[in-house]
């Protein structure tokens, strides 16, 4: 069974990721030919190219937060580090949604980051946050996993 943390934190990371698309198509005519594309560490801007690859950012970051989203809807597709038996299936497979929930939440706060940066040059520390996110909560679930993995 799905938790209700894990419920709403898909929900909220899709509709975050749907109004920052949002955001994107409503801003896109009013931007520049050129637009900033990449950033160095220190948040300056140091890559350019077209305003449309504020396009195709949305869409790769829709698409892959609607994937992400889907997967987690369904754990028993997913690769785990261990054998799934009729023991561990639900423990195991809590784990999965749980990890999948977690990454996409974390993609929703780069995707977020990015688009702070583009727009306004001050997402750099929700693109970290977020980068963060995604490392803490993949190594967080594989640890759960292999915990879940083990007899009660």
């Amino acid at each position: 069974m799905t938790g209700s943390v894990t419920r709403v934190l898909r929900i909220a990371s899709l509709l975050g990721i749907v109004a920052l698309t949002a955001y994107v198509l409503v801003r896109y005519p009013s931007l520049p030919e050129i637009v900033p594309v990449h950033f160095n560490f220190a948040g300056a801007a140091d890559g350019f190219g077209p305003r449309s690859s504020t396009l195709w950012l949305a869409g790769v970051m829709t698409g892959l937060g609607a994937l992400v989203a889907w997967l987690s809807t369904k754990p028993d597709v997913l690769n785990y580090p261990g054998e799934i038996t009729g023991a561990n299936a639900q423990r195991m497979y809590r784990e999965g949604e749980r990890m999948m929930v977690w990454v996409l939440a974390g993609l929703a706060v780069v995707y977020l980051g990015i688009c702070l940066q583009t727009f306004a040059g001050t997402g750099a520390a929700f693109l970290i946050v977020g980068l963060v996110a995604l490392m803490g909560s993949t190594l967080v679930g594989l640890v759960r996993m292999s915990i879940a993995e083990t007899p009660n």
